[in-house]
This record gives C-alpha cells, sequence and structure tokens, in this order.
C-alpha cells in the first residue's frame, strides 16, 4: 500500500460490528464500523487505493464548519476592496445561512443544486445565482488543494443562464444632444460625457483620470487608476483588469475640460466625482432626449461602436477598452463586425474577378503567339 501498514478488518460487539483500522500517511489511526462486512471490505480497499495514488484525505479533517473555513480563506486572500466586499456580502446573504453550519465533508452536490434552485425560485438574478455558486466553488476548491476535502461539491453545478446584457449604441449626434443636454443642468458635465463616448474610458477610470495622465499635444491619456465605490466609501487603486495602458483619442474631446493638476472631472463643490450624483444630472438630459432607458455605461458601449464604425481593428478596440483578450472584445462587440464581412466578401469577389480577367488575357495572348 504505497508503504502505508495494510489495514485491518475485525469483529466487535456494536451495533455495527464490523470495524476497520488502517494508518493514514501522517501516521494517525482511522477507524470506521460498518452493519456489513462486505461494505467494510470495499471501504478498506477504496481507502487503500487513495493512498496509492496520493489522494487520502484526513476524514476528521473535513469536519470543520464552512463558516470557520470561509473565514480563513478570506483572510488569506489579496482581494480588491470592491472584491472583498462582494464576498463578503455573498457569504453574509446567500452562502453562511445555508452552509455556514456545515461540516465541509457534509456538503454534497445535490445540497448545492437545491440551494442554486430555490436561489432561482426566490427571484435572485441569473448573474447573482451564477458569483454565489462560483464563491462557494472557490472555498470548496481551496479546501481540496489544502487535503481537507477529496472533491469540491460545487464543481458542475449549473446555474441558471445569465441574460445578454442590453447594448446601446449612440450615434454621433446623440452623444452630442445628451453632451448638450447634461452641460445645461452642470457646468462641464458636457465634456464629460463626449470624454466617456469617445474614449472608452470606464466610469470609475475617468473619476480618478489626473492632469498629469492627460497629453492633450500628443491625443493620449495614460490610464493608471480606477475609482469604486465600496460601502459608500471611494476607493482608488489599480484598474480593473490590473492593467495599465495608454489610450489615443481624438483631440476634440480635450475641448472644455478645466486646466488644473489635479482630477480632470470633479463633483460641483470639489473632489471626486460620485455616479450617484451624476445620475442627477444624466437622468432628466436622456430624458429630454428621448433616451429614456440609457445607462452612463451605454457610454463605453458607442466609444465601441463608434470605433468600430470608423475601421478599428478587434485588437485596436482591445487596448482601447482595457479588456483582457481580444476574445473578450469579439464576445462583446462581435456583431457590430458584420458589416466587414460583407466588404470583405465584395473584395474576394473583385480580387477573383480580377484574376479570371487575367488569366483570360494570358490564354489569348498564347493562342495568337
Amino acid at each position: 500500500m504505497g508503504g502505508f501498514s495494510v489495514g485491518t478488518i475485525q469483529k466487535v460487539a456494536r451495533a455495527k460490528p464490523w470495524r476497520v483500522r488502517y494508518r493514514g500517511p501522517d501516521g494517525s489511526e482511522v477507524s470506521r464500523t460498518f452493519r456489513v462486512k462486505v461494505d467494510a471490505e470495499r471501504w478498506l480497499r477504496e481507502q487503500e487505493s487513495k493512498l496509492d495514488r496520493g489522494a487520502w484525505v484526513d476524514p476528521s479533517a473535513g469536519r470543520v464548519t464552512f463558516a470557520e473555513y470561509a473565514d480563513g480563506w478570506m483572510a488569506g486572500r489579496s482581494l480588491k476592496p470592491k472584491t472583498r466586499a462582494g464576498y463578503a456580502s455573498l457569504l453574509k446573504s446567500r452562502i453562511l445561512p445555508i452552509f455556514g453550519n456545515v461540516p465541509l465533508n457534509r456538503i454534497t452536490p445535490d445540497q448545492v443544486r437545491s440551494w442554486v434552485v430555490a436561489m432561482e425560485k426566490g427571484g435572485l438574478s441569473a448573474s447573482r445565482i451564477k458569483q454565489a455558486r462560483a464563491l462557494l466553488q472557490q472555498v470548496l476548491g481551496q479546501a481540496v488543494g489544502d487535503g481537507i476535502l477529496g472533491r469540491n461539491a460545487a464543481l458542475g453545478v449549473t446555474t441558471p443562464r445569465k441574460r445578454p446584457r442590453r447594448q446601446r449604441f449612440l450615434t454621433p449626434d446623440q452623444v452630442e444632444a445628451v453632451a448638450n443636454a447634461c452641460e445645461s443642468r452642470l457646468d462641464g458635465a458636457g465634456a464629460l460625457v463626449r470624454f466617456l463616448a469617445w474614449s472608452g474610458l470606464r466610469w470609475g477610470e475617468v473619476v480618478a483620470l489626473t492632469a498629469r495622465n492627460v497629453d492633450v499635444e500628443r491625443r493620449r491619456v495614460r490610464v493608471r487608476e480606477s475609482a469604486t465605490e465600496v460601502n459608500g466609501e471611494l476607493v482608488f487603486g489599480e484598474p480593473k483588469t490590473h492593467e495599465h495602458r495608454t489610450v489615443v483619442v481624438p483631440r476634440f474631446i480635450f475641448d472644455g475640460l478645466k486646466p488644473g493638476d489635479g482630477l480632470v472631472f470633479t463633483a460641483p463643490r470639489g473632489g471626486p466625482l460620485r455616479v450617484g450624483g451624476f445620475r442627477k444630472v444624466w437622468k432628466p438630459a436622456v430624458e429630454e432626449c428621448g433616451l429614456t432607458d440609457l445607462v452612463v455605461h451605454d457610454l463605453r458601449d458607442t466609444a465601441a461602436s463608434l470605433a468600430i464604425a470608423s475601421g478599428a481593428s478587434i485588437k485596436a478596440v482591445q487596448r482601447m477598452l482595457g479588456h483582457a483578450s481580444a476574445a473578450m472584445t469579439l464576445d462583446v462587440y462581435g456583431g457590430l463586425y458584420d458589416d466587414d464581412l460583407e466588404e470583405l466578401a465584395d473584395r474576394l469577389e473583385d480580387r477573383h474577378a480580377a484574376h479570371m480577367r487575367h488569366k483570360g488575357e494570358n490564354t489569348v495572348r498564347n493562342q495568337v503567339g
């Protein structure tokens, strides 16, 4: 058995008369009783096989409750403030009420599936359900990696499909209309709308943008920081993908920006912008323009659509938006490239026709010659 002592099966005077004993890799004795001898033999063979394969897990280790283990899991991870707050919220509201007092080794796939179904019946969004299940899977996965569990009960449990996010793409005229409507309500709001709609920066990146990271002459914006609201507090940190980037933007979007050496965009009374405060300007402005369901994030989608319509490649759009990969950009905006496929087919047809004409001309020359 890979160097470990062979287990034994003994008959004892108990309700479950067949007792199995063996020693684990750490030298500790493990025992378990069964009503039927054949079950005892089967279990011992399974434990011996796990010892041989290096897949053995100490049965007593999994008796720690999920709440106890999750607490240590959270403490041992380096997380961005918003991510940590989100995890804490999911644990408190969705996971701990169900699994908190359950020993790790007692959590089963059936329990996880029932939990997912209950959340769906309770009206929780598909996105939130997916996040909760993913967090449970992460914690249990670490327990498997630590040798506390032999399997991850959340692995493979499906969640409801998330509906594709609604996308809105404004035309340049619509961008200008919204910018003017916002400017009429708050000085500088028009410049902010144009900046968002033509640069592709995220709201948090624009909020954290400082004058030293704007090069008007070279039309460059360096994205080095992002602002996130966590429990009512504004926290500054790395951009979403942890990647700094430089975006080349049209020169006209710098028009209307106030000179200075601090934040490029500020709240009316100074200090960083808050999305809640800006919505008080945004909502009546978009209603005035007949775009009542428009949200601020639609300006980022608009920036992508304007870039693509201007001939930008998928890699250029990826770098502009700060996506982790071109595949992600294609997933979100691939549909905007349909017109490119039509143009490509036209160009291929033209090339084939030119080839056939050239081939015909060569044939005629050879016949004449």
